[in-house]
């Protein structure tokens, strides 16, 4: 079950949680939550910006064969 949670709520659970060795939560993190990282049609996105998007085991195949020529 969701329930909405004010952000205040938020910021105070986590400054509590900032006095353990480990914290589950910390301010920092509730401010991340508060800002929009949602992709959206209507912003750049990956054709804007030059880059073409591929899958990691083609990045990692380009990896290796980069390593290799590096080496020779």
């Amino acid at each position: 079950m969701l329930m909405r949670m004010p952000f205040a709520f938020w910021h105070a659970a986590a400054g509590l949680a900032e006095v353990l060795p480990q914290p589950p939560l910390t301010r920092n993190q509730v401010e991340l939550m508060q800002i929009d990282t949602t992709a959206a049609e209507s912003r750049p996105g990956f054709r804007a910006l030059g880059i073409s998007p591929r899958s990691l085991e083609d990045e990692l195949e380009a990896m290796l064969k980069h390593g290799k020529t590096q080496q020779a």
